[in-house]
């Protein structure tokens, strides 16, 4: 709906500039200035002030914007996450589930990340048996997805945002350029150009930052599913090695441990 409008608007300042371009062309030549003005290259601080009041608020929608994708993408990193050598470490710490547990516990409390976050969770339940340690890693696993996923709804809302302030700016200058055109004649194309400068430069602003941002939230969500399946394909494996132990295992439990069911977190 959003972009229908846009469009709509867009064709009616097209309509707008070719009813002024073809009415100023009909004049006698008397009326036109003695020499032609060359067009000169506008830098693009000169562009941001034609836009008018709205290109504020763009532009500090773009630096919030610029932040978080920055911090997502060291946050996201996947030896930030996935730490490639702390799984082999553990295992050297973690040999027997029952007298190794607190350097366990302290081996991730060292090498910190999410992972080590919901495997510290299982191991420090483990004596109390198999459903609790499952219990508490699933949900520390819903806590450490949740953590990946900060900020996430506000980069969204950025493209979004980005979107209606190029709109309401579009409109803001369409509103000057008709006021022109009722006052002076649609035959001013020196003063019907403000307006249209304003309008279609917040058009081109609000879009070119609400694409760039879709862009790399949708990058940022793909990168955060891969790392939360690859979480859990880890804490499986860990299962696998730790979970079921014949001595402390329930005699009516005969199912694997996984965080993969109902209450999947990731």
């Amino acid at each position: 709906m959003k972009f229908r409008t846009i469009k709509t608007l867009l064709i009616a300042l097209s309509i707008l500039l070719l009813s002024t371009v073809t009415r100023a062309a009909d004049t006698p030549a008397a009326s036109q200035p003695a020499a032609t003005a060359t067009a000169q290259d506008i830098s693009v601080f000169q562009l941001f002030i034609k836009g008018g009041f709205f290109m504020y608020p763009l532009a500090l929608c773009s630096i919030i914007a610029i932040g978080i994708i920055i911090e997502r993408f060291i946050a996201l990193r996947r030896n930030q996450v996935l730490p490639s050598d702390f799984v082999p470490g553990l295992r050297n710490v973690f040999k027997d589930p029952a007298e190794d547990r607190e350097a366990a516990l302290a081996y991730c409390k060292q090498h910190d990340s999410p992972l080590a976050r919901v495997l510290a969770a299982g191991i420090r339940r483990l004596p109390r048996g198999w459903t609790p340690a499952e219990k508490s890693m699933e949900d520390e696993g819903a806590n450490q997805a949740l953590r990946l996923r900060h900020n996430m709804r506000f980069l969204y809302s950025l493209g979004s945002v980005a979107t209606l302030l190029g709109l309401i700016g579009t409109i803001s200058g369409m509103i000057k350029a008709f006021q022109v055109a009722a006052v002076a004649g649609v035959g001013r194309v020196d003063q019907l150009s403000t307006g249209i400068y304003e309008a279609m430069t917040c058009t081109f602003a609000g879009l070119a930052v609400a694409i760039v941002v879709t862009v790399f939230y949708y990058y940022l969500v793909g990168r955060i599913e891969r790392l939360i399946a690859e979480l859990n394909d880890i804490v499986n494996h860990f299962a696998d090695a730790y979970g079921v132990n014949e001595e402390t295992k329930p005699a009516d439990s005969d199912r694997e441990l996984s965080t993969v069911g109902r209450s999947n977190p990731f």
